[in-house]
């Protein structure tokens, strides 16, 4: 359950509320009344422009005291004292295969750095030192990308086909999976979260939030984590990603490293990871903006941002409905005069199941008057 905390703020930063509170100082001291031409009055002005900038800088300084409100650096230091650092970024990664022109009787070595790429922007290296057995027709390395994030992911199977430098003995190179795994450093948010949750780490008891905490270390691709137990002794992660990718087998795999650890699971669980249920829906919808609407373009853009933003937003938490209704208020606050929504329907999405969309249908009906 989501806690809305309220706002909280320890110093006046309202420029006019300073600036009446210094004159009214000044005129209790001088038993007089300040004329709206006095030339003092300028000299208030510039010091509550002054009081107010001070006032502003100390409150950030003061309310990142609080988790809600902190950010960067001083997160970083809030999740120090809780063992929890900022997950930082990661490399994408993939199996090369590499195939042998002839087969030799002696065994190679090809060495660990050797780069492979598919476009020769992006490159690949492998990382680890790997062993031509002789006789063999192909060996498999694992390779990761050169960069960091999330720039190195979606290379399809067989695209990364090149060696930087050939080798005379491989007749031909490709990746066998899809690359994946890259991720960008873990946002203030989700380091916020991540915070909040870690003192379930504490309980060797086996908690929902334990769980969910340990999972989410995985990797900061992780966006959402369901927990379930469909009988005694047994227990079921779901992992979604980012903008609602389900995540590949990578990161299965490494939450479940992380989740069976002895250090981490209750002797009696047996844990299991996978990805949530698919529910699939259609987006068809029409939508119509006022005549007198200045800038008619500029609306539309903002109407289509809005429902790309819908669909992101249905697709990136476990259990969460599919809703028409939020689609209609997105639309509606984007500019849209009067929205039609013909699919989706209303429907209850259950735990451990997750809404994306299958087929998406937008149409500009026109303009109507208001």
């Amino acid at each position: 359950m989501t806690v809305v905390l309220p706002e909280v703020n320890f110093l006046n930063t309202d420029p006019q509320a300073i600036t009446d509170e210094v004159i009214k100082i000044y005129e209790t001291l001088e038993g007089r009344k300040l004329a709206e031409a006095d030339p003092l009055r300028i000299i208030f002005l510039s010091m509550s422009s002054v009081i107010t900038k001070l006032n502003v800088n100390i409150n950030d300084a003061a309310k990142q005291n609080l988790l809600y409100y902190s950010r960067g650096d001083v997160l970083d230091h809030k999740g120090y004292p809780w063992q929890t650092p900022r997950l930082g970024n990661t490399a994408a990664t993939s199996v090369l295969r590499l195939h042998i022109a002839e087969p030799m009787a002696s065994a190679r070595i090809i060495k660990k750095g050797t780069l492979a790429t598919s476009d020769g922007d992006i490159l690949f290296v492998t990382v680890e030192d790997a062993i031509i057995q002789p006789h063999a027709l192909f060996v498999d390395i694992e390779i990761e990308c050169t960069k960091l994030g999330t720039i190195g992911n979606g290379f399809d199977i067989g695209e990364i086909n090149t060696l930087v430098k050939p080798l005379p003995y491989i007749a031909k190179v490709e990746n066998l999976t899809l690359t994946a795994g890259g991720t960008e450093i873990e946002s203030d948010t989700a380091y916020r979260d991540r915070i909040h949750q870690s003192p379930e780490k504490l309980s060797s008891a086996g908690p929902t939030g334990a769980y969910e905490y340990f999972a989410k270390s995985a990797s900061a691709a992780i966006a959402d984590v369901h927990v379930d137990s469909p009988e005694p002794g047994k227990v079921h992660v779901s992992v979604l990603l980012q903008n609602g990718e389900l995540p590949p087998q990578e990161i299965l795999d490494e939450v479940d490293s992380i989740l069976n650890s002895r250090r981490i699971r209750p002797l009696t669980d047996l844990v299991t990871v996978g990805t949530p249920e698919v529910i699939q829906y259609d987006l068809n919808i029409v939508y119509y903006i006022e005549t007198e609407a200045v800038d008619k373009t500029l609306i539309q853009q903002s109407i289509e941002k809005a429902i790309e933003n819908y669909i992101v937003w249905q697709s990136t938490k476990i259990g969460r409905d599919i809703n028409p209704s939020r689609l209609i208020s997105d639309c509606i606050r984007a500019g849209a005069k009067r929205v039609e929504v013909i699919s989706p329907v209303f429907k209850v999405v259950n735990d451990g199941q997750v809404a994306q969309c299958n087929a998406k249908s937008v149409t500009f009906g026109g303009v109507e008057d208001d």
